[in-house]
């Protein structure tokens, strides 16, 4: 079967034949050679180097918090225009999967979500030992300009997440897109990110827009979301407004024994998900190991197959390859020939 309609037989609600794989990579001819799903982003370039550069807003050397409080302002940043900055965006993707277009795979248009993107307007620019490595990482300076300056921060959130709207619609109209898939993160392992108020007066309200926008141009709405988003309720709301959820990082998993207990929490996570479609099954942390052999590796994806069933189930990474490491490393590629022969043959 076609791995398109292999895919949207999940999203229907059908027992498919096999469960559909997602492996994440860098290298899209490699995940389209392994995987039913080939995703890629649609990226604003310079918000993104805000990760490794440094964001407009971020805290200066030697600036008192009150300084920095007092200097950020939505205004003071030149927000590029918005059509341009739509438009080489969906260049980008186009030029990503242009390899692999043709090839009946189920085609994801991958954008970075205004609280995400909002983090990276913050972000402190980063040693030159962590950008040789691709590492990124931020503080979360968002979440602190917005406990201390709600008003302001909420004005900032609200022009990043314009241009997320924008784009999503624009991807929305590829006709060789499938799905729009937006990467928001708002919880981690033991908690939510930010203030509860912050929920319901910016993150739920825009990705119900976003959710709605993608729906109405006829592609499944997917969302990826680190963390435990069991908490304070998000996962019953991220599940009403999207038809796909990924990676369910609900809890730790760079142990074998962590991961099989993450599976059946997984599993048990589906009788409250009605028939949103979950993207998860496959730990990158483990895929990396090179502690865990193939034949242990491979318990975790069938167990949750097991225990989780074929419905409403694409068997995902739950990301791209670890900053450094690739699969063209001998260990992690079988790891994945491994689970793709294991479905084949269930």
């Amino acid at each position: 079967m076609e791995p398109r309609k292999l895919v949207e037989l999940v999203f229907e609600g059908a027992e498919p034949p096999r469960v559909p794989l997602h492996v994440e990579s860098d290298d899209k001819r490699f995940e389209a050679a392994v995987s039913d799903l080939v995703g890629a982003g649609a990226k604003i370039s310079e918000w993104r180097s805000f990760y490794t550069l440094g964001g407009p807003f971020h805290r200066r050397e030697g600036e008192s918090l009150g300084e920095w409080l007092d200097r950020v302002r939505a205004s003071e940043y030149a927000w590029p225009g918005l059509s341009e900055v739509v438009e080489k965006a969906v260049s980008s993707f186009r030029e990503r999967i242009s390899q692999v277009a043709k090839k009946g795979k189920f085609l994801v248009f991958k954008v970075l979500g205004p609280t995400e993107t909002a983090e990276s307007f913050f972000t402190r620019p980063q040693g030159s030992h962590a950008v040789r490595l691709g590492q990124i990482a931020h503080r979360f300076d968002f979440g602190v300009f917005y406990a201390l300056r709600r008003r302001e921060a909420l004005r900032i959130y609200e022009r990043i997440a314009s241009y997320v709207l924008e784009l999503i619609k624009a991807g929305a109209e590829l006709e060789e897109v499938d799905a729009i898939r937006v990467a928001d993160d708002a919880a981690t392992y033991t908690g939510l990110i930010y203030p509860p108020p912050f929920y319901e007066e910016a993150y739920l309200p825009w990705h119900r827009r976003f959710a709605s926008a993608i729906k109405h141009a006829g592609k499944y709405a997917l969302l990826h979301c680190d963390g435990d988003i069991r908490r304070s309720g998000l996962f019953e709301e991220l599940s009403s407004l999207y038809d796909g959820l990924h990676p369910l990082d609900i809890s730790p998993k760079s142990t074998l024994n962590e991961a099989m207990r993450w599976v059946r929490e997984i599993a048990e996570l589906r009788r409250e998900g009605d028939k949103v479609v979950f993207f998860t099954g496959i730990p990158v942390d483990l895929v990396f190991n090179d502690s865990i052999p193939v034949t242990q590796f491979l318990r975790i994806p069938l167990t949750l197959l097991k225990l989780h069933g074929k419905r409403h189930l694409v068997l995902a990474t739950t990301h791209s390859e670890y900053p450094s490491r690739s699969y063209g490393e001998d260990l992690p590629r079988l790891k994945i020939s491994a689970v793709r022969r294991a479905l084949e043959k269930l």
